[in-house]
C-alpha cells in the first residue's frame, strides 16, 4: 500500500461508518415500531412472525455494530502510520487532508498558500511512503 491509497482509505472509512450507523438506526426504528394485534386467534402466529423479525433485526444490528468497531480499529491502525511521520507539520498536513473533502478545503483549513500547501503535501506523502516502506521491510 502506498501513501495515496492509505489516505484514500482513511477518507473512506468514516463514510462507511456513517452509512452503517444510519442503516443501524433505521433497523432499530423498524424494531421499535412493532405492531400489536388484538385478535387472539391470529395473535400467536403474528407474534411468532414478529418475534422472528425482531431476532433478525437484532442479529443485523449486532453484525453492524461489530463491523463498525472493526472499521474504527482498522482506521486507528492506519492512522498510526501517519503519526509515525517524524515532522509534526507534515503530520498536520496529512491529518487535515484526511479530514477534508477536497484539497482546497484542506488548504483553507491550514491557512497557507497554494504552492506551500502542495509542497508540504508532496513532502508529507513522501514521508508517509517512507514510513510504509520501512514497515513493509521490517521483519514480522
Amino acid at each position: 500500500m502506498n501513501a495515496k491509497q492509505l489516505i484514500k482509505e482513511l477518507q473512506t472509512i468514516p463514510k462507511l461508518i456513517r452509512d452503517l450507523e444510519e442503516e443501524r438506526h433505521a433497523t432499530l426504528s423498524l424494531l421499535s415500531s412493532s405492531h400489536s394485534y388484538s385478535d387472539t386467534r391470529v395473535q400467536t402466529s403474528k407474534t411468532n412472525a414478529q418475534e422472528a423479525k425482531t431476532v433478525a433485526y437484532l442479529d443485523k444490528n449486532d453484525y453492524m455494530l461489530k463491523h463498525i468497531e472493526q472499521l474504527h480499529q482498522k482506521r486507528q491502525r492506519m492512522l498510526e502510520y501517519v503519526y509515525a511521520v517524524k515532522d509534526m507539520r507534515l503530520v498536520l498536513v496529512l491529518i487535515t487532508i484526511i479530514n477534508s473533502q477536497t484539497l482546497t478545503e484542506a488548504q483553507d483549513k491550514l491557512e497557507i498558500g497554494k504552492s506551500k500547501f502542495f509542497r508540504d503535501k508532496k513532502k508529507a506523502m513522501e514521508a508517509l511512503d517512507e514510513v510504509l516502506n520501512k514497515t513493509e521491510k521490517a521483519p514480522a
